[in-house]
């Protein structure tokens, strides 16, 4: 089915369709994407091209749940309570934004279809999310049956699964993990000792929102006179030490006061913290192994991790065309939005909000590979992702997981398709390369163990955000001092989900 929908999409993609987002492939065998239309016609062969033409467009590939009816139940769904989090879940009325529109025409689509009211009930933001959680701690074990399902935010919801709080879905009906709109790798990185207590994917449109991607300067590229930056990820030239030969030559004082600041001319604009992070999905770093039982044990390539900090030090801290600060970078887009720089990392959302008035033409790029022996690119979702799980004490866990697949899959069908308009102000549907490249990146997403569980196992992940910012490329002094410390902290989260047997 995959196989079958991916070559409807390319087709679709060649004739201009604005609704393109190839399906996933599994990580292991993903290779980087080409516009569609350089595909030749020949290579398709003719019973793969009678069965697309059978095949519905993706506005009405359809899902596997049964016809149900849930008596108008209402389904609660605890979401975090910043705009971006709680839009992602529901909109209370339409208000002739795309985006928004899409979540409510989707939510009263999935309530007709189930027959069921869906209610949204708003925790804090991320600031004060620490409250949320206990929060939710105090209700779940005291059986109120307050919420079906818990939107969470990733960086602190996975503590309560090692308190036994939320339902294993390999035990759960309706969800459909190989369908398209769920993450392709959650099922393999989320699963510990054969339990799954998250998911995510279209349904959570933070999943998109916050893949961290790189954004360039069409205008500026040009001036510099600089190669097809689609070409050269299509050929997975697109390598860390690409970028730090692209932007080191990329650099002007234009205030003329002899600092390097914001006001200047750069190559490359990035945040040495948040930024930093995607390097390492982008690198596809690994810091498990699993055991005979599927419980992750620590173990890391610290050859390849070294190599991989001395590489992102020489790109922000000995590179005279990049600009990095020690902030979490929000407002650098304001640069390539300027034409004063080549290169910015940033999320979506800030393509979005940063760029949605660029008057000159910008491009969208995945994170470079490591090196050029990397099999795919990889791409970090910034852990404000929310991750999808159903409480223990749901009320009625058929309707939680029904719902949940519904709106998975009414998200993928229209939602996504109108996200991602809005995040290239209409170049999607005139600009091949550009949809190409943002389906890679879609595809490329790594939802990751390590990453996702990382405060509560010592926080792993943090290799490039905590040396970045002091300038330091020591990883092996670095990783010296805390291994021990991470891998007794990592031991004693799995030791907890044992129990939960």
């Amino acid at each position: 089915m995959k196989k079958t929908l991916c070559l409807l999409l390319a087709t679709l993609l060649s004739a201009g369709s604005l609704s393109l987002l190839s399906c996933s492939e599994s990580r292991e065998n993903a290779e980087p994407s080409s516009p569609a239309a350089d595909t030749p016609a020949e290579d398709v062969q003719p019973s793969e091209a009678e069965a697309a033409e059978t095949e519905p467009d993706r506005a009405h590939v359809p899902d596997n749940l049964p016809e149900l009816d849930f008596g108008g139940a209402t389904a609660v769904i605890h979401s975090r309570g910043d705009d971006e989090s709680v839009n992602e879940v529901a909109v209370e009325e339409l208000t002739g934004e795309a985006v928004s529109d899409s979540v409510y025409e989707r939510n009263n689509m999935v309530a007709d279809r189930l027959n069921v009211k869906i209610e949204v009930f708003a925790g804090d933001g991320w600031e004060n999310y620490n409250s949320t959680v206990s929060g939710l701690r105090s209700s779940i074990m005291s059986a109120d049956g307050a919420y079906d399902i818990i939107a969470g935010w990733s960086a602190r919801i996975p503590s309560l699964s090692l308190e036994g709080l939320f339902l294993d879905y390999t035990k759960l009906p309706y969800i459909d993990l190989e369908k398209p709109w769920w993450n392709d790798s959650v099922a393999s990185e989320l699963l510990i000792g054969n339990k799954l207590y998250f998911i995510t994917g279209d349904i959570a449109r933070t999943m998109l929102s916050a893949m961290c991607v790189y954004a360039f300067n069409q205008k500026v590229a040009v001036d510099e006179q600089v190669e097809n930056l689609y070409d050269v990820v299509n050929e997975r030239r697109w390598t860390i030490d690409y970028v730090y030969d692209l932007t080191s030559k990329v650099h002007a004082d234009l205030d003329g006061n002899g600092k390097a600041d914001q006001t200047d001319y750069w190559g490359l604009v990035t945040s040495s913290v948040n930024d930093a992070d995607g390097y390492m999905q982008g690198s596809l770093v690994s810091m498990v192994t699993r055991d005979e039982e599927g419980y992750p044990v620590l173990s890391v390539d610290e050859e390849r991790m070294a190599d991989l900090v001395s590489r992102v030090y020489r790109l922000m801290w000995e590179n005279e065309g990049c600009f990095a600060i020690t902030g979490d970078g929000t407002n650098i887009q304001d640069t390539l939005a300027q034409d004063k720089a080549l290169l910015a990392t940033t999320r979506l959302s800030a393509v979005v909000s940063n760029l949605g008035d660029m008057e000159s033409d910008y491009g969208i790029l995945p994170y470079p590979l490591q090196d050029a022996s990397q099999p795919h690119y990889g791409t970090r979702v910034q852990d404000a992702v929310s991750l999808w799980c159903v409480p223990i004490d749901a009320k009625n866990s058929d309707l939680s997981c029904a719902v949940m697949e519904a709106l998975a899959a009414q998200s993928w069908r229209t939602t996504t398709p109108v996200y991602f308009d809005m995040a290239l102000k209409s170049r999607y549907s005139r600009d091949p390369e550009t949809s190409a490249m943002m389906d890679l990146i879609k595809d490329s997403v790594l939802i990751n163990f390590e990453s996702l569980y990382n405060e509560s196992i010592g926080n792993p992940w943090f290799v490039l955000r905590t040396l970045m910012p002091q300038k330091k490329d020591n990883f092996s002094s670095y990783w010296a001092g805390n291994k021990k410390v991470i891998n007794k902290t990592l031991e004693k989260a799995m030791d907890k989900i044992r129990a939960l047997d």
